[in-house]
């Protein structure tokens, strides 16, 4: 299994390196930070497809080699810049991303669509070490870009598992999984604009009745909610950069 190559699905890739920018340049990083971060992003993204396989596959050996790469990509970073003690919230927010992943993969299967959804929570994680590896404190801007970014990406998954015939998943699960999201306006009222496309996208499914099934359909679907996911992403950090 190699260690190096693109990840599959493009929206993960995609979503590794665009969470990594937006927390840089919500933290403020200098030049040399924003060299340190993306070059940190690139060996996540890298390196993104085997660490998910050998966990998957529980390939101890492999997982310990991902765990160390990527642990040591951010750890240097944050000793060079001295802003080690930044990476405790990124590192606890991780530790229950993955518990409630590891639970339900083994609980209910890998293709149990709560375990698809909560898988889609990793790509952006990034983002929360964007301030420590470009030598800034970690602030609540990063923490809830990262949370809209994230859960949308989750909710996302979720309302393409709603369009799959062979899943049969309720389509107001999402919807109501969505509704938490808009916790964030108490934060900042104008991040209601980006959470009205999303809203409307998941209030129309539930009248929709058709479904997908070809390989074909289902990476058009794919594709459209990765538009709808990029679109709550400029304005969020447009939002928090500019308020």
């Amino acid at each position: 299994m190699r260690i190096f190559r693109v990840p599959r699905e493009p929206g993960a890739g995609g979503t590794i390196i665009l969470a990594m920018i937006g927390g840089l340049l919500l933290s403020g990083a200098s030049l040399v930070g924003w060299l340190i971060g993306l070059a940190v992003a690139l060996v996540t993204f890298f390196t993104f497809d085997y660490a998910f396989d050998s966990y998957r596959a529980w390939k101890l050996r492999d997982m310990a080699v991902a765990l160390g790469l990527n642990g040591l990509a951010y750890l240097l970073p944050a000793l060079y810049w001295g802003t080690v003690d930044e990476l405790i919230i990124p590192l606890a927010i991780v530790g229950v991303i993955f518990a409630l992943h590891f639970a339900f993969s083994r609980a209910k299967g890998w293709k149990n669509p709560v375990t698809y959804a909560l898988g889609n929570l990793l790509p952006a994680v990034p983002a929360l070490f964007a301030p420590a590896v470009s030598g800034k404190p970690f602030t609540d801007k990063v923490l809830v870009f990262w949370f809209l970014l994230a859960y949308y990406e989750a909710i996302g998954a979720a309302y393409v598992e709603t369009k799959l015939a062979f899943r049969k998943f309720p389509r107001k699960y999402p919807l109501i999984a969505w509704i938490p999201a808009f916790i964030v306006v108490l934060y900042n009222p104008y991040l209601t604009i980006a959470l009205i496309e999303p809203t409307i996208r998941l209030v129309r499914n539930l009248k929709d009745t058709t479904y997908v099934a070809r390989i074909e359909d289902i990476k058009k679907l794919g594709w459209s909610v990765f538009r709808s996911v990029m679109l709550l992403y400029l304005l969020t950090l447009a939002i928090l950069y500019l308020t």
